[in-house]
């Protein structure tokens, strides 16, 4: 067998490495939106059958880099409307059956031959219930419910393979302005399917996110556990602000992410982390 030689890079080199990886991912995320703009009638014919109005973002869409053992972590995440439950109504209110997927990992990008230290794999199947806000609204508002089945495993074998299965419902509620400053609450439970204990020592049955922002401008979200018995918990602040690339002609969000708590991995599930990092998002 041939072994391929590995170098030990320097910080800078390192560096570099994680920054060439960063601008590839805005490469490929223009490269992607300008091949949607380029879809000719032909095309749109074939994918308005299956894609056309049906796949979406589901979770946030990001790369950042930074401190921690596990330096660089990524997220991408869709979800497929299968169904139309029942037509719109005059409130813009929209009920579906939604198949989602996101993928989670923590890559040790400053470690020899920078491996990928845990990847979590998360589909899931909901119904999704969704209020638009009007643009003249102010005040309070309930806006969303997702209630599904959701598993979550990191594809490895032997004494590190790690999975959960839950059943979840979150709510979303609007306060403020659409056009202007507001905040979105959404609290979420959920029961464990499988044998979950150990987890949820950890983890707990819930978890709370609030979002404080405008919609063109910056936002910040903080996401909080705290375990079975409120004696492990965990907090993560993310912070987004709107950039224009205008030489790629797209927009993206310049973001900042402090995590400090357990289960930032599903390996790793039972020790506490605590990280910074920057980086980008497409989606937040």
């Amino acid at each position: 067998m041939v072994k391929c030689p590995v170098v030990n890079g320097s910080p800078g080199a390192r560096f570099r490495t994680a920054a060439i990886l960063l601008a590839l991912g805005v490469l490929a995320t223009a490269g992607f939106a300008r091949a949607q703009e380029e879809t000719t009638d032909a095309d749109a014919s074939v994918l308005g059958r299956t894609f056309a109005g049906r796949l979406q973002a589901h979770e946030p869409i990001y790369f950042v880099y930074g401190t921690g053992p596990e330096a660089a972590k990524f997220q991408f995440s869709f979800k497929y409307r299968i169904a139309e439950l029942g037509a719109r109504s005059p409130a813009k209110t929209r009920s579906s059956l939604q198949l989602g997927y996101t993928e989670r990992s923590l890559w040790d990008v400053d470690s020899v031959s920078s491996p990928f230290y845990d990847t979590s794999y998360m589909p899931e199947l909901f119904w999704e219930w969704i209020k638009i806000p009007p643009g003249t609204q102010r005040g309070v508002s309930f806006n969303a419910v997702q209630a599904g089945f959701k598993h979550e495993s990191n594809g490895k074998e032997g004494a590190d393979s790690r999975s959960v299965n839950i059943v979840y419902l979150r709510t979303g509620f609007f306060v403020g302005s659409v056009d202007g400053w507001h905040f979105v609450f959404s609290p979420e439970v959920w029961a464990y399917v499988d044998d979950g204990d150990d987890v949820a020592e950890y983890r707990g049955y819930g978890k709370l996110r609030g979002t404080f922002g405008k919609a063109d401008g910056g936002n910040l979200k903080v996401t909080g556990m705290a375990g079975k018995g409120f004696d492990h918990r965990s907090v993560q602040l993310d912070l987004t602000v709107p950039v224009h690339i205008g030489f790629l002609d797209m927009s993206i969000f310049v973001m900042a992410q402090y995590f400090n708590g357990y289960g930032e991995s599903l390996l790793a599930y039972d020790r506490k982390t605590e990280s910074v990092r920057f980086g980008f998002a497409v989606v937040r």
